[in-house]
């Protein structure tokens, strides 16, 4: 026998003994005779949280927090929190929820958001191909594991073993595979793991690729391998499952030791060559160059020769042409010079001859015989002649 208190905001079951209980509310207290208190657990779910109530009777119901609820043991056999599924910007979920008519329906919900299900409500897991972390290349069956299905554009790796070419050579090609989710729906009811599809049909691609062609054609045209023609089957395939295949990238090849040994040694000789040549062709363009150079500063002294000899052809040109104009200046001044004298002369002989007539005519009208005077003016004849002789 004791008393017992309840405190404010707390709740317990008082078992008599009988087995028969009593939900008690806080604040109390309780004398207990014959009795058993037990305390009832608190259960509390965030915003981001809901309680999963399980009744004595069999139901389930979902509460979506933030909410908090005690654990009746005369009414629950169990109430525990769960947290809600926090949906990724472009992921979604696939929800299925089965109705009272035992009918199962199905939606999808898109992210951002928490979505909090409701007790008939379970989300699809999805269980797929997923790469092999420890060998990039490889695809692992079952390996991928989530409820949340991306969107968004993705890519993934695959090597693809065992490709045998016409000439049974055995090869492994690497591909880099860029994929996006376009009808979700089409992709639930067509498949259940769309990777598996797609590295099917890129596998039937590429052996189909290789299967007519010799090892050495092969590596001609890998180029090929990074154009979406060469995959038929798989862009067929994956359009039936509602996915697009953006683009497909060829990564390189594998071979076995022996043969990868060989073909790097026929690189090798390859280059070998290649840069052998390469160097001939340098030497044979240097010395095409120092040819061309000396046949171009050779032109260039024949143009400057040229040059020199036509500038000093041209200033003798210049010094002729000069001197027979300074010869021409000295006539044509010799010729007006002699011109000016004569008209000189003759204007001084008319001058003269014109003061001689005025001369004799003003004589004349003074009365002057101009016959005697004339003929005085004239010189004496010669009348007597003068020998002289020298006798030794």
């Amino acid at each position: 026998m004791k008393f017992k208190t309840v405190p404010e905001g707390e709740q317990a079951v008082v078992f008599n003994h009988l087995g028969q209980g009593e939900l008690l509310v806080g604040p109390q207290r309780i004398f207990l005779f014959r009795k058993r208190l037990q305390f009832l657990d608190l259960c509390t779910a965030n915003q981001y949280q809901y309680l999963v109530v399980k009744d004595k009777d069999g139901r389930v119901t979902h509460r979506p927090g933030p909410c908090s609820m005690f654990c009746n043991p005369l009414e629950h056999e169990s109430i525990y929190v769960r947290d809600g599924t926090q949906i990724d910007a472009n992921h979604v979920v696939v929800v299925y929820k089965k109705r009272s008519d035992q009918v199962v329906e199905r939606r999808v919900i898109d992210g951002p958001t928490v979505f909090m299900p409701e007790a008939e409500e379970w989300l699809h897991e999805f269980k797929w191909h997923g790469p092999d972390y420890s060998n990039e290349g490889r695809m692992v069956p079952g390996s991928w594991t989530f409820s949340q299905l991306p969107v968004i554009p993705d890519h993934f790796y695959y090597n693809i073993g065992e490709v045998r070419t016409i000439d049974d050579t055995m090869i492994t090609v690497k591909l880099m595979i860029f994929c996006e989710l376009k009808d979700i729906i089409k992709m639930l009811e067509t498949t259940h793991d769309p990777m598996a599809d797609m590295i099917n049909g890129v596998c039937a691609d590429v052996i189909a690729f290789a299967g007519k062609l010799t090892y050495e054609e092969f590596l001609r045209q890998t180029q090929k391998l990074s154009t979406l023609e060469t995959f038929p089957q798989l862009l067929q395939r994956a359009e039936r499952i509602g996915y697009d295949i953006n683009k497909v990238v060829y990564r390189g090849y594998h071979a076995t030791k022996q043969l990868q040994s060989m073909h790097d040694d026929a690189i090798q000789s390859r280059t070998q060559l290649r840069l052998t040549g390469e160097v001939h062709e340098q030497q044979q363009r240097l010395k095409d160059f120092v040819l061309s150079r000396e046949q171009a500063r050779t032109q260039q002294k024949q143009d400057m020769e040229r040059s020199k000899q036509q500038h000093n052809q041209k200033l003798e040109e210049l010094q002729q042409e000069h001197e027979l104009k300074l010869t021409e200046l000295r006539h044509q001044a010799e010729l007006q010079k002699e011109d000016i004298e004569s008209k000189a002369r003759l204007e001084i002989e008319k001058a003269k001859d014109d003061h001689a007539a005025s001369y004799l005519k003003n004589l004349q009208d003074l009365g002057v015989d101009m016959t005697r005077y004339l003929v005085s003016q004239q010189p004496a004849p010669i009348d007597q002649e003068i020998r002289v002789n020298r006798t030794t």
